[in-house]
């Protein structure tokens, strides 16, 4: 269960043998004593590997000091370890990443180029036939974000209200724009009657966000709906000037 929800990002991932995997993972397992990403925990299936990762980020804290019956503002810096977790199915070639930070992502992802080759990782996409046909299959649509709508006065809009993917606005806007993204509940397949639909943010660059709410969202209802997406996923279109492959910036 996961009782705050989840931030997932789906991405194609290929050209590494389970030999290999295994072996990245062993060359990128935590090392106590040092403040750098690595690998904590591992656990493995026949479908997918989940992991653990251990990585540390650099805040500013704030903290009162009384000091010659004043009171003091003072700041300090400090680190703070941040936990994340990523899936691989090799099968499936799918990369999943679980609440990752921007840190982390950028340290997997540079990592996995390294050692695979920089086009292993592909960023993946939803094309607006694919978001039109998950939002028909929701519960209830709550908003909707179009860009590249090609109007003068403004090229994004977020619809909300009362049904927003079926309102006037939207079909006036939809034959010119694209679905970046829409928010959603859909219906639990869990076995449990009494579950709490399933509440998702859906973006077109394979990105979704589970919401907590009263009831914990379900791993199974997670897993479900992010093998769903990636089966109906495509690579991303880039300019022919763009590489298609991901750097870490």
């Amino acid at each position: 269960m996961r009782e705050l929800g989840a931030s997932v990002e789906v991405l194609k991932f290929e050209g590494a043998k389970e030999s290999e995997l295994n072996s990245w993972i062993q060359k990128n397992l935590f090392q106590s004593g040092e403040e750098k990403w690595g690998i904590i925990a591992r656990s493995k299936s026949k479908e997918e590997s989940q992991l653990l990762t251990l990585g540390f980020k650099r805040t500013l804290r704030t903290r009162m000091k009384l000091q010659s019956g004043r009171i003091e503002r003072i700041e300090e810096e400090a680190t703070e370890p941040e936990i994340g977790e990523f899936h691989v199915k090799a099968k499936e070639t799918v990369l999943e990443l679980y609440s990752l930070s921007a840190k982390q992502r950028s340290a997997l992802l540079s990592s996995l180029a390294e050692e695979f080759g920089k086009e292993s990782v592909q960023e993946l996409s939803l094309s607006k036939d694919a978001m039109k046909s998950l939002m028909t299959e929701a519960i209830e649509v709550t908003s909707v974000s179009l860009s590249a709508l090609g109007n003068p006065f403004f090229s994004d809009a977020t619809l909300t209200g009362t049904d927003p993917s079926n309102s006037k606005t939207y079909r006036e806007l939809m034959p010119s724009g694209e679905i970046r993204s829409f928010r959603a509940k859909f219906q639990s397949r869990s076995e449990d009657s009494g579950s709490s639909p399933l509440v998702v943010t859906v973006s077109a660059k394979c990105k979704l966000r589970f919401f907590g709410g009263q009831s914990p969202v379900l791993q199974s209802d997670v897993e479900e709906f992010v093998e769903k997406i990636a089966n109906i996923a495509q690579t991303r279109e880039l300019d022919s000037e763009t590489e298609r492959h991901i750097t870490a910036s």
